[in-house]
């Protein structure tokens, strides 16, 4: 896609150009640059012409879309075709091609967020029915029939969430370069201090005994600083991504119209104008000023935005300027590209916010759910206890005509419900932690942002451990008193 970009807006393409544009080509990311690397070296020291190497890369090339286009292009070179002519056909169709699959992945995805749901809904009440069946008939071991029960509910939970992994739009937010925005630097070094933190500390606080409502909250408050950062850093790429096609498409038509290279041209473009960029246009700017390589002064500038996106098409409206393209019509192609794809990114977010909006008290209400269970069942365990010890004597005297049927609970005492308790709680941890990857794939953000969705629902955790059991209580109060 990046080659495509940058090879229709050159002019008529020499031998050696040719081989220049299969050089930069093979040296951007992904499949297709391996494949144009490989037709570089057999053209360039192999004595390959072009077409016969673009054959042969054809012939052992894995993906059906590149091998198909491989062979096109092949073809087109040896019947004499125009470069700029085939590719630019070839660059429209695979935008129209992209915009549809991503179209139809958001589409796909929006059905699934919806099925997830019904899924969680489903294997929690199965959960809800092993609690309720397992106080009231005897079924076998507890703790083997509780294991089937948990392995179910974890195969069922992380299976949908690789369901909607694999349904999502795949893309890149966040480029892997050295040099790296102000909120990727900081939220590396605080979860480099963090997530090691987390880890010792849930275990100390495990071996202790402490409840586990405050383990919960400990694990939901580390997370919180390095989500907080990683959604700020987040929404920046967003904005940037958006005001790129701008800036591009500014600085393409200001440098073909005065006829300058870029450095002189920024000095007549309006900073203002660029919206999010503006801080780092204007760093750019000192940088190429005061006479620094043209070349580190961009890299700086596409590592500072934190953005693949930026990353990608800088690097296209670039080599394709530097290769002797008209600026004008570079910076509006790129500007295209760039805006189309920060515009599909809009309608998915659209997708994740609502499936966001959905989990989080869906979360709430299946949890809620399950420990309401378990608190209904200590309450009346205990009570039923309380009141055998009040009135043994008369029940130890009416036990050998007592019925076997009158037996109510299947709870063997404290041992099966402090396992339950721990069992619970197990649940809503495995819950937790699917629900937060189902939404950070959902998103499609960066890593940094699964902390955030990992505190919020950490905390949901907490607040369910902490006030189903006294609202349980406070119920079961009642209706004793009634």
């Amino acid at each position: 896609m990046t080659f495509l970009t940058c090879l229709p807006i050159c002019h008529p393409l020499q031998p050696q150009t040719r081989l220049k544009l299969f050089e930069l080509g093979g040296q951007q990311d992904g499949t297709a640059a391996e494949s144009l690397g490989k037709i570089h070296l057999l053209a360039k020291n192999y004595g390959y012409d072009s077409s016969t190497a673009c054959k042969i890369v054809a012939m052992e090339a894995h993906h059906p879309a590149l091998k198909d286009f491989l062979i096109r292009f092949s073809n087109s070179l040896s019947t004499g075709e125009e470069e700029e002519k085939f590719l630019r056909g070839e660059a429209e169709r695979m935008v129209e091609v992209y915009t549809n699959k991503y179209t139809s992945d958001v589409e796909t995805l929006k059905k699934w967020t919806d099925g997830y749901a019904a899924l969680l809904v489903s294997v929690v009440l199965v959960i809800a029915v092993f609690l309720i069946s397992s106080m009231l008939f005897n079924m076998g071991d507890t703790f083997t029939t509780s294991m089937l029960a948990g392995l179910l509910f974890c195969f069922v939970s992380f299976f949908g969430v690789y369901v909607i992994f694999r349904a999502a739009p795949y893309e890149k937010m966040t480029h892997s370069l050295e040099i790296k925005s102000e909120e990727q630097k900081l939220a590396k070094k605080v979860s480099m201090v963090i997530l090691p933190t987390i880890g010792i500390t849930s275990l100390i606080l495990l071996v202790i005994g402490v409840e586990h409502w405050i383990i919960f909250t400990v694990v939901g408050a580390l997370f919180a600083p390095i989500g907080v950062i990683g959604m700020i850093d987040g929404k920046r790429i967003e904005e940037k991504d958006m005001d790129i096609s701008s800036f591009l498409k500014s600085l393409g038509s200001t440098a073909g119209i005065a006829g300058t290279t870029l450095a002189m041209t920024m000095d007549h473009l309006d900073k203002k104008s660029v919206g999010s960029l503006e801080n780092t246009v204007i760093r750019l700017h000192k940088r190429l000023t005061n006479g620094i390589k043209p070349k580190i002064c961009w890299q700086y500038f596409v590592g500072e935005t934190g953005s693949e996106s930026i990353n990608k098409f800088t690097n296209v409206f670039l080599d394709a300027i530097n290769l002797g393209g008209n600026p004008t019509r570079i910076g509006e192609i790129v500007a295209k590209s760039s805006l189309g794809i920060a515009i599909l990114r809009e309608k998915r977010k659209l997708v994740s916010a609502g499936f966001m909006n959905l989990v989080i008290p869906l979360h709430a209400a299946m949890g809620g759910v399950l420990m309401f269970i378990y608190r209904i069942m200590f309450s009346f365990n205990n009570s039923v206890a309380l009141m055998m010890e009040e009135h043994s004597a008369e029940v130890g005297g009416a036990g050998g005509s007592m019925p076997t049927s009158m037996g109510y609970f299947n709870i063997g005492g404290v041992t099966d419900l402090d396992f339950i308790a721990d069992y619970v709680t197990f649940i809503l941890l495995v819950l937790t932690i699917s629900n937060t990857f189902a939404v950070m794939f959902a998103a499609g953000s960066s890593k940094y942002s699964l902390c955030f969705y990992a505190s919020i629902l950490f905390f949901v955790s907490a607040i369910i451990l902490v006030v189903i059991p006294i609202m349980a209580d406070s119920i079961f109060s009642m209706q004793l008193s009634g």
